[in-house]
């Protein structure tokens, strides 16, 4: 599986990596277990946000004994920073 680096912090991850939008369309045992088949094939990079509705909280779900080995990126289209750093928290 191609791999790139991401700028110079050494963080490598998967070049295509998982784009979570589809799984708000399904159930939260059927995403746990395309996660985790996504995971155990390779994925180390995991892209969600904040508008792809349940999709965060199911690669928590899914993926949280593995949060370790694995790369999150997330969007907001939020423009104002006391809205941003609390969608981040959430």
């Amino acid at each position: 599986m191609d791999t790139v680096k991401l700028g110079n912090t050494g963080i490598e991850v998967n070049k295509n990596g998982f784009g979570a939008l589809p799984i708000q369309r399904i159930d939260r045992e059927q995403a746990a277990a395309l996660l985790i088949k996504a995971y155990q094939n390779g994925i180390n990079f995991f892209d969600t946000a904040r508008f792809y509705s349940d999709s965060e909280e199911k690669i928590g779900y899914a993926l949280s004994d593995v949060r370790g080995n694995i790369f999150l990126a997330s969007k907001t289209m939020t423009m104002k920073v006391d809205e941003f750093w609390q969608q981040l928290h959430t």
